[in-house]
C-alpha cells in the first residue's frame, strides 16, 4: 500500500474498518475493549457474508459510530446556521455514506492485523492508538490508526478517526465547508446524494 493510497483511504473512511487480526500486548482500557470487540463481529459477519447478516453489519455500524458528533464537526460553524430540517437531512446522507464505505473498504482490508498500541485519555476523549500490518506483504508499510471515542448515554462511541495524520471529521469538514461556499448547502446536499446514487463513495 503506497502512502498516497493510505492519504486517499484516510479521506474516504476506509482503514477506519481495519479488521481485527491478531491484537497487540499493548495495556488496553475501555475504549480500546469496544473497538476490539465490535471490529471482531463485523470481520466474523462479513466472512459469512449472508443476507441477514448484512443487517446485523448494519446495526453494528450504528452501535459503534456517533453520527450526531460526526454531522456536527463535519460541518464546523456551519452547522449553527442550519435549520433543524437540514441538520436532520444532513446527518442521514452523512450516516448512509459512512457506512457503506466502511463496509466496502472492510471487505478490502482482511489481509491486516490491527496491533493495539495502548489507550490515553484527554478532556473526556479517549484516543485508541493502532497500528495495521499486512499478513501477505513483510515489506509494506504498517498503517497507524488512530480512534477517538467519547462516553454517550454510558457507551463508548467513535467520533473520529484518524489514519496516517489525516483526521476522518477534518477531511468531511475541508470539504463540505469549500463546497458551500462556493455553490451552497443545498449544492453539498445534492453532491451527497449522487455520490451514494453512483457508489462513489
Amino acid at each position: 500500500m503506497t502512502r498516497r493510497m493510505n492519504h486517499l483511504f484516510a479521506a474516504a473512511f476506509t482503514l477506519a474498518a481495519l479488521t481485527l487480526g491478531q491484537a497487540g500486548l499493548a495495556s488496553a482500557g475501555p475504549a480500546t475493549d469496544v473497538v476490539k470487540a465490535k471490529q471482531t463481529v463485523l470481520f466474523d459477519l462479513l466472512k459469512k457474508g449472508g443476507g441477514e447478516d448484512q443487517k446485523k453489519i448494519g446495526a453494528i455500524f450504528d452501535e459503534m459510530l456517533d453520527y450526531s458528533a460526526l454531522a456536527e464537526s463535519s460541518l464546523g460553524s456551519e452547522w449553527a446556521a442550519r435549520s433543524e430540517a437540514e441538520k436532520a437531512q444532513f446527518s442521514d446522507l452523512l450516516k448512509q455514506l459512512v457506512r457503506k464505505a466502511y463496509e466496502r473498504n472492510l471487505k478490502k482490508t482482511l489481509n491486516f492485523n490491527i496491533e493495539y498500541l495502548g489507550e490515553t485519555e484527554s478532556g473526556g476523549v479517549q484516543t485508541v492508538k493502532t497500528k495495521a500490518v499486512s499478513k501477505t506483504n513483510a515489506r509494506e508499510e504498517p498503517v497507524e490508526i488512530t480512534f477517538k471515542l467519547a462516553q454517550k448515554g454510558g457507551t463508548w462511541l467513535v467520533r473520529d478517526i484518524v489514519t496516517e495524520g489525516v483526521s476522518l471529521v477534518g477531511s468531511y469538514r475541508a470539504q463540505f465547508t469549500k463546497i458551500i461556499k462556493k455553490d451552497g448547502f443545498p449544492a453539498l446536499l445534492q453532491k451527497m446524494k449522487d455520490k451514494l446514487a453512483k457508489g462513489d463513495v
